[in-house]
């Protein structure tokens, strides 16, 4: 027995056994969490999830030929299965809702909704199942723009001129029977109160019915450039020149200008009054020939404005005479 115990061997033994008790007790903390790691993992790809997603529509149909209304711009599509998948397809959505129509004819139909590409290892539900079509004959027509706005909108005594359209005409495509509604294409400019200045918008364009109810087609252009001139009404009269200020003793004066119409601009009221307006000439101090620059701004009380504002004005100096001397001096 004593020979047994001094063996090296026993002793080896011993020393390998009891290191790898040593090294399960040091990893053991380790091991189990590697268990755990693992056994989470497996739960998670087992379990189960369910989303529901919001699809585009997608209609197979001869749509250069038939023009197609009633149906939902998307779908809700409800997934079930395992929960990496559902989370890939959702994040993805490499799939499509589709309306098979191309057997169809003109008229109503209630149609069947199909998916496709979706996994096999997913169950699904397509809300709604169906869907109703109105299928008719597409067709297309060119309409006038009518350019709408609130005249109480602009400022007391300006006018609106002729509205400007980056496109005068629309083309309108749809169902015949919706292109037979169409009352007007109207482009509808917003103003602000007293509006007393040129406005320029990109407008919406809208086919409306008689009754002012929205037609459904479509409109090419979807919308339009307009810019509606707000200006205050105005007319050209002729200029008369009076001479105003001291004249020079002895001196006569002749007062002229390349240009004797100008334009006035105010209320209509005020123009229906004005036929033509006179320029004071202020003559002091000119004793030669020259040219005097006058202001036309303050000519005519109740005008808006004048144009030219300024106006260059021929003022001819000549000695007065012996007769207009003696008219003078009588």
């Amino acid at each position: 027995m004593n020979k047994f115990w001094e063996s090296p061997w026993v002793y080896r033994v011993l020393s390998l056994v009891l290191a790898l008790g040593i090294f399960v007790y040091v990893n053991q903390e380790r091991l189990n969490n590697t268990f755990q790691g693992s056994r989470k993992q497996d739960t998670a790809l087992l379990a189960t999830k369910t989303q529901t997603l919001s699809v585009p529509l997608q209609l197979n149909a001869d749509t250069d030929k038939y023009f197609i209304t009633g149906y939902p711009a998307k779908v809700k599509v409800k997934l079930e299965g395992s929960a990496a998948l559902v989370t890939a397809v959702a994040n993805t959505q490499n799939f499509r809702v589709v309306a098979d129509l191309r057997k169809l004819s003109v008229g109503e139909h209630t149609v069947k909704l199909q998916q496709q590409g979706l996994s096999k290892q997913l169950t699904y539900s397509i809300n709604p199942k169906t869907i109703k079509v109105n299928i008719q004959t597409r067709i297309s027509k060119t309409l006038p723009i009518q350019v709408h706005y609130n005249k109480d909108a602009i400022a007391d005594g300006y006018q609106v001129g002729t509205p400007q359209l980056s496109s005068d005409t629309v083309q309108v495509t749809g169902a015949r029977s919706e292109i037979n509604r169409i009352f007007e294409i109207s482009a509808s400019v917003t103003l602000n109160r007293n509006t007393d200045d040129s406005v320029t918008q990109t407008v919406m364009l809208q086919a409306l019915d008689s009754n002012g109810q929205t037609v459904n087609v479509v409109t090419t252009p979807e919308t339009v450039r307009v810019k509606l001139p707000v200006t205050l009404p105005s007319k050209k009269v002729p200029m008369t020149f009076k001479q105003s200020g001291t004249a020079v003793s002895g001196k006569a004066y002749a007062l002229s200008a390349d240009n004797n119409e100008v334009t006035i601009y105010g209320s209509k009221a005020q123009l229906k009054k004005i036929d033509s307006i006179e320029v004071p000439v202020d003559i002091s101090g000119i004793s030669k020939t020259t040219d005097k620059t006058v202001k036309l701004n303050n000519v005519e009380k109740g005008l808006k404005s004048v144009d030219p504002s300024t106006i260059k004005v021929h003022v001819k100096v000549s000695a007065k005479s012996n007769d207009a001397e003696a008219e003078t001096v009588n």
